[in-house]
């Protein structure tokens, strides 16, 4: 079974990654233009919404199976607590900005605690760009296997030959513009198929596809109203994820018309994603409850066409995305480096290609990512979320926008962000070498 983990898929979408890296971005320069953007709130709501929800949403229902799983109430608790916390963090970006007049997020963090430790954002990029790409090829692969039948190694070979490794080479990826709408319908026809077949019952005892429950008996013994376990801190760790696109904070300020509405935006984005998130999640747990794989549709049966129509939608959505994914860790690890993208060719798809073939041979050599993927939603999620938005809070804030108790509260969701992200960095490991969780 794929660990739960295996949430970069893709809470971070390519937006987010790629909203910072204007400096560097080969397809088009992202240089905000002061003055007022010209963004509705309306607008903005439905922009932020979509750059939250991500095939990320996937993994959620084996967030609520790991280890002894959690029940509905205390599930549904987290993600509440999660989406709140994250709008308010997300605002504060943005308060941030208005202070410091910040252009992206590295600058932003230079701001704050100096320009010589910029590079610990880009680090934090490449690291999450890098994992989200690496899954990618995962899960991509599973896709094809599942839906041909090819072997996953010669799938995910294929899937890099063509269509992913020509589309890395190219400069200019207007044309893949509009692959955040693709993979958001992508998302809401996996939303419905999990949620009407946990509804008709065709995955239950006597359902059409129940013949699933003979190799997991027990499974649905686990579900629950009101457990809590060390699996609760698994869910945690995927929705620190899940909610990630704070990095995108700087640009979507700038570009709001009415900015004295940014955290009003947040909110709504928030809350929205978080009803999503939370229908989701619950159905599919529900039907498939502690057998939930790390992408939910793997559950489902070969033959139940509804499945295959999710599958494919999924494989687009993903296909079309990497290229503007891959964009921001070439990007990112430039940035990094200290180099400037080449201009010529040939240095230029030598870099691509190599940079490629990073997440592709892990992909082969490792099946199971959920390990390392996990790390990352620990670490990274936690401190994209709460420990760098609050960190930067505390520093640049004036005393009149900022309360004596406000900034308390920030140094608290810090502190809570680090310890969350070592609890979660012991609860992965333990999970994934040990049985002392199963």
């Amino acid at each position: 079974m794929m660990k739960p983990s295996l949430l970069l898929l893709l809470a971070v979408t390519s937006d987010a990654i790629t909203a910072p890296r204007s400096k560097l971005s080969a397809p088009k320069t992202h240089v905000v233009q002061r003055g007022g953007g010209a963004m509705t709130e309306s607008a903005a709501t439905i922009s932020l919404f979509k750059t939250i929800v991500g095939g990320g949403i996937l993994a959620l229902p084996a967030g609520m199976a790991a280890a002894q799983g959690t029940g509905i109430l205390p599930g549904l608790a987290i993600l509440a607590l999660h989406a709140g916390v994250s709008a308010y963090t997300y605002a504060l970006v943005g308060r941030s900005v208005a202070a410091t007049r910040a252009r992206t997020f590295a600058e932003l963090w230079g701001k704050a605690f100096g320009t010589g430790t910029a590079w610990i954002i880009d680090l934090i990029i490449v690291g999450v760009a890098g994992g989200a790409a690496l899954t990618y090829n995962c899960f991509t692969g599973d896709l094809l296997k599942q839906l041909t039948g090819v072997d996953r190694t010669k799938a995910i070979l294929l899937l890099t030959l063509f269509p992913i490794g020509p589309l890395a080479l190219l400069r200019d990826l207007s044309a893949l513009k509009h692959s955040t709408i693709a993979g958001l319908v992508a998302v809401f026809v996996s939303a419905v198929v999990i949620v009407s077949r946990s509804l008709d019952g065709s995955y239950g005892v006597e359902g059409d596809f129940g013949a699933w429950l003979a190799a997991a008996p027990g499974a649905l013994d686990q579900v629950s109203t009101t457990k809590l376990s060390l699996g609760s801190a698994v869910l945690f760790n995927m929705l620190s994820t899940a909610f990630m696109c704070h990095t995108n904070a700087v640009r979507a300020y700038e570009e709001l018309g009415p900015k004295h509405r940014h955290a009003a935006v947040a909110r709504k984005a928030f809350r929205l994603a978080g009803l999503l998130y939370g229908v989701v999640m619950v159905a599919g747990y529900l039907t498939f409850g502690g057998a939930c794989e790390g992408l939910v549709l793997a559950n489902y049966d070969g033959g139940d066409p509804r499945a295959r129509i999710a599958w494919i939608a999924t494989l687009v959505s993903l296909l079309s995305s990497y290229p503007l994914l891959f964009t921001g860790l070439r990007d990112a690890s430039c940035s990094l480096l200290g180099v400037t993208l080449p201009e010529k060719f040939m240095p230029f798809a030598g870099l691509s290609l190599g940079l490629l073939a990073v997440p592709t041979l892990l992909a082969i050599v490792v099946p199971d990512v959920g390990f390392v993927v996990s790390l990352m939603g620990a670490s990274l999620g936690a401190a994209l979320i709460l420990v760098v938005p609050a960190m930067i809070g505390t520093r640049v804030l004036p005393d009149r926008d900022c309360s004596k108790s406000e900034r308390a509260a920030m140094r608290l969701v810090a502190a809570f962000g680090v310890l969350v992200g070592l609890f979660g960095t012991t609860v992965t490991v333990l999970e994934t070498y040990t049985d002392l969780l199963a």
